[in-house]
C-alpha cells in the first residue's frame, strides 16, 4: 500500500525534529511505500529552516494556519491509500506503522486506526477511547472504567487525535469541520460521522507512539483558553450532531444547572464557552441541516450505544 505520513507543525522547532527522525526510522522498517511530508502552518520560528537544514529530502508544505483543517487540503492532493495525520509532538516507535496499516487490509470498512499512546514519562495516555452523553453534555475519554484491561486489546475506539486514515473515506466526509477552529473536538466530529456511515474506528495496541501533549496549542492559547475552546466546541458538537430526543431533553434541562455548577467551581470558561457557541448558532444550525441530508446508516444514539458498556 502507498502510505503518506503528514506531520502538522506550528512553531514547533523544539518538537518537530525528533518527531521527524522517529517516523523516518519507522518508515525504514515498513513493508509499505511510505512518504513523509511536513505541513507547516505559517510558523514564525525557525521550524522550516531547521527541517530543511537537517532533512533536505523531507518535503515541507507551507499552509495558512487552519490547525487540523490544514490536513483537508493535503489529503485531497495525496495519491496514497492510507494517510497518517500526526502532530509535531509525537515520537514513533520503530515498528509502529505496519500494524496500523494492516488493519485496513483485514477490515476494509475501516475509517481510522489509533495507536497505543504513552506520555513521555512512560505513563499510559490512551488510544482506545469511548464517547458518552452525561447530564446532557457530550464527552470522550480514554480512561473509562476498566480501561487498563483494554490497553493491550485490539478493538473499537470512538475517535483519535492522531493516527492512520483511509484517504478516500476521509475525503468523502470532507475532512475536519472548520466549525471547531482553532480546535478541539473536530476529531470526535469526523469520527462520529464515520461511525454513522457504517465505517469502523479501531485501536491497535501493537503500534506504540509517545506523545508530549498539546504543547504548541497550549503555548498559543494557554491552558485556560484551551479549556474554554473545549467547552465551546462541546456545545457546537452537540447542536450540530445530536438528534436523539431524550439526549436533547437532558441537554436543555441540565444546561443552566451545569453552568451554575461550573461557575461555583471557578470554571468561568464553561460559561464564556457557552456564550461563544451561541454566537455561532446560525452557522451550526446550517451545518446541522446539511448533516441531516446525509444518508447515514446509524443514528447518533446507535453509535453511542456501541460504547455504553465502557462508560
Amino acid at each position: 500500500m502507498r502510505v503518506d505520513l503528514f506531520i502538522l507543525n506550528y512553531n514547533g522547532e523544539k518538537y518537530v525534529l525528533p518527531c521527524i527522525d522517529s517516523f523516518l526510522q519507522a518508515m525504514r522498517n515498513s513493508k509499505h511505500d511510505c512518504q513523509l511530508i511536513v505541513i507547516d502552518n505559517s510558523s514564525t520560528d525557525q521550524s522550516v529552516a531547521s527541517i530543511k537544514n537537517r532533512y533536505p529530502s523531507v518535503r515541507v508544505m507551507s499552509m495558512p494556519n487552519r490547525v487540523l483543517c490544514s490536513f483537508n487540503d493535503v489529503v485531497l492532493q495525496s495519491k496514497a491509500d492510507i494517510v497518517f495525520l500526526l502532530n509535531n509532538d509525537l515520537r514513533a516507535t520503530p515498528e509502529c506503522i505496519d500494524p496500523m496499516v494492516d488493519i485496513f487490509v483485514t477490515h476494509p470498512d475501516t475509517f481510522l486506526v489509533a495507536p497505543k499512546s504513552y506520555s513521555m514519562d512512560g505513563s499510559f495516555e490512551g488510544g482506545k477511547s469511548t464517547a458518552f452523553i452525561s447530564l446532557g453534555g457530550f464527552g470522550t475519554t480514554c480512561h473509562f472504567k476498566g480501561f487498563e484491561e483494554h490497553a493491550n486489546r485490539f478493538g473499537y475506539t470512538f475517535a483519535t487525535g492522531f493516527g492512520a486514515f483511509d484517504r478516500k473515506k476521509f475525503i468523502e466526509l470532507k475532512g475536519y469541520d472548520d466549525l471547531y477552529l482553532p480546535g478541539r473536538l473536530e476529531d470526535s466530529d469526523i469520527a462520529l460521522r464515520a461511525w454513522r456511515m457504517g465505517w469502523k474506528c479501531f485501536y491497535q495496541p501493537l503500534s506504540v507512539i509517545h506523545h508530549i501533549g498539546a504543547k504548541s496549542f497550549d503555548e498559543r492559547f494557554s491552558k485556560k483558553g484551551t479549556l474554554k475552546l473545549a467547552h465551546r466546541n462541546s456545545f457546537l458538537f452537540f447542536w450540530k450532531n445530536i438528534s436523539d430526543k431524550p439526549y436533547w431533553l437532558a441537554h436543555i434541562f441540565f444546561v443552566i444547572p451545569r453552568i451554575f455548577y461550573m461557575l461555583l467551581k471557578g470554571d468561568l470558561g464553561f460559561f464564556t464557552g457557552f456564550l461563544e457557541a451561541l454566537g455561532k448558532i446560525k452557522i451550526v444550525w446550517h451545518k446541522r441541516r446539511e448533516n441531516k441530508l446525509i444518508k447515514y446508516s446509524l443514528s447518533d444514539r446507535q453509535v453511542l450505544e456501541l460504547f455504553r458498556h465502557e462508560n
